[in-house]
């Protein structure tokens, strides 16, 4: 099956999503700290009258917390309720991102890719940075890598921290 895969940067890695999973990227953040809460959240913030909780990907990555929240983006993700279209039709399988809306904190956005499921190959064993859980697999692409990630897993990681579960 042919995807489209929304590329971005963390860093200096480039990182990509099923752009069906991606709600939208926003730019402009004003971030409210929790207090007490896991390192993963960095706060909450209002989008157009909706609560989203926004986390550092850099830090479930296994990173610093990202430094300049003010030049950064937001890709905010689709709930169930708005995925269970694709679901119907067989474009998601077992993709469970909760009824909260998710934000997740990146440095910028990069391209749109179109890839088949056949291009996305398992993720080396041997990587030590990353919890090879929240990785999907490995884009191939010219002289260059895109890590999928696995958008389910690393919410449900995330859950488990914040439960205390970790």
């Amino acid at each position: 099956m042919s995807r489209q895969i929304a590329t971005f940067i963390l860093g200096s890695t480039r990182l990509g999503v099923d752009i069906l999973l991606i709600k939208e990227v926003y730019r402009h953040m004003s971030i409210t700290p929790v207090p007490a809460s896991s390192s993963h959240i960095r706060g909450l913030m209002n989008l157009r009258g909706r609560v989203v909780t926004v986390i550092d990907l850099a830090v479930c990555l296994g990173r610093s917390a990202s430094d300049h929240v003010e030049d950064n983006r937001l890709l905010v993700l689709k709930t169930n309720e708005e995925i269970s279209k694709y679901q119907a039709r067989g474009k998601l399988t077992n993709t469970d991102l909760g009824d909260d809306i998710v934000g997740l904190l990146i440095d910028r956005m990069d391209d749109v890719i179109e890839a088949q499921d056949s291009d996305i190959v398992p993720a080396p064993s041997n990587l030590d940075e990353v919890d090879n859980d929240l990785i999907r697999g490995v884009i191939k692409q010219k002289e260059s890598l895109i890590i999928i990630l696995n958008i389910p897993m690393l919410l449900e990681k995330i859950m488990a921290v914040c439960r205390g579960a970790d």
